[in-house]
């Protein structure tokens, strides 16, 4: 839901059908109609930015190779649903990054970067969570390696104080050593 309460933002699977793409739609939150900006490739995990001027979200619309996910935000002041709005690419690299999520202050975000190729976001694969300044999207000021995947970073889990931040990790080597015994 957008900071100011008025306007919800998901991801549109066309009658159920994952094997299409998924759509990024605005919807106003009272009702009404909804609407999509026209983004080529599959949109996931849209949130809005704590100021409600931007939803961030990740895409396959810079590529045409399925597994290569980039990070992009769009302004909501161009037209309010972003039809039209010009997309703005936060990073290019040759992973697959999901899931963007702004700090409350807005001055730092986290988000998941998978292996290059990995399509969608599965589970059980070594994978960073990476900490940014929203400033400067391509220098990490930090980065965790873990094994994960799929939940580790898939919602917003930022202190309200914008100090810390959540994620999972999968203690695989744990889970299996007690389990064989």
């Amino acid at each position: 839901m957008s900071p100011d309460g008025q306007e919800l933002a998901y991801v549109g699977i066309q009658a159920g059908d994952f094997t299409q793409p998924g759509r990024l739609i605005t919807i106003p939150a009272g009702g009404g109609a909804a609407t999509g900006p026209n983004i080529d490739g599959h949109c996931d995990g849209p949130e809005y930015s704590p100021d409600g001027e931007w939803l961030y979200f990740n895409t396959e619309a810079f590529t045409i190779q399925p597994g290569h996910a980039q990070l992009e935000r769009l302004n909501r002041a161009s037209g309010g649903a972003p039809d039209g709005a010009v997309a703005e690419r936060l990073l290019e690299s040759e992973t697959a990054d999901w899931f963007p999520h702004l700090s409350p202050d807005g001055r730092l975000a986290s988000y998941i970067r998978f292996p290059g190729g990995t399509v969608g976001h599965p589970a059980d694969l070594p994978v960073d969570v990476v900490l940014v300044s929203t400033g400067d999207w391509a220098a990490p000021l930090h980065t965790w390696p873990l094994f994960g995947g799929q939940g580790t970073l898939n919602v917003n889990s930022w202190s309200p104080d914008s100090t810390r931040f959540a994620y999972v990790a999968y203690p695989l080597d744990s889970f299996l050593t007690t389990k064989d015994q």
